[in-house]
């Protein structure tokens, strides 16, 4: 019964991981192509927060999780799917603090340009810019940890199986 629970936990963090994230992550995409200051000012300031508060703490509950199936289930950690996932659950992981600095940049730059009546610089495209793409490498990384998840296989076991 512990294993269900700790399995039940670990797919409601993901789906709070994926569902959040990608939703904070269109949010702010939408609200930066208004290029109203306070539109994303606003979208901005609860993309960090849903990020801080939610997202982040799901990512901790699928570690505490993903170690107790691990341990319950006597895999060892060696086994090729979940190696890998963890390899690149870890590079996800480390995107994670800089995208949130760089949401907490926009969200300021985009309250002091309401505040002062003034459009959005080449820094925030530049700001923007690379929150994007960070957000793109950590949701394929996502992406191919759930397919691991659902699987059991790594990327290049099942481009194997299905050539």
């Amino acid at each position: 019964m512990l294993y269900l629970c700790l399995k039940y936990l670990h797919v409601i963090a993901a789906i709070f991981l994926f569902g959040f994230g990608m939703g904070s992550y269109l949010y702010l995409i939408a609200a930066s192509r208004t290029a109203n200051p306070q539109v994303i000012a606003h979208v901005a300031r609860m993309v960090v927060r849903f990020d801080t508060w939610i997202t982040t703490p799901a990512g901790f509950v699928q570690i505490f999780t993903g170690y107790g199936l691990l341990r319950l289930s006597g895999l060892p950690i060696s086994t090729d799917w979940i190696l890998t996932s963890l390899i690149i659950f870890a590079c996800v992981g480390a995107l994670w603090l800089p995208v949130l600095r760089l949401q907490n940049r926009l969200w300021r730059m985009a309250v002091q340009a309401g505040e002062a009546g003034a459009v959005l610089d080449v820094r925030y495209a530049n700001v923007y810019r690379a929150w994007f793409w960070m957000g793109v490498l950590g949701f394929a990384g996502m992406f191919v940890i759930v397919l691991m998840m659902v699987t059991k296989m790594t990327p290049g076991q099942l481009l194997g199986y299905w050539l």
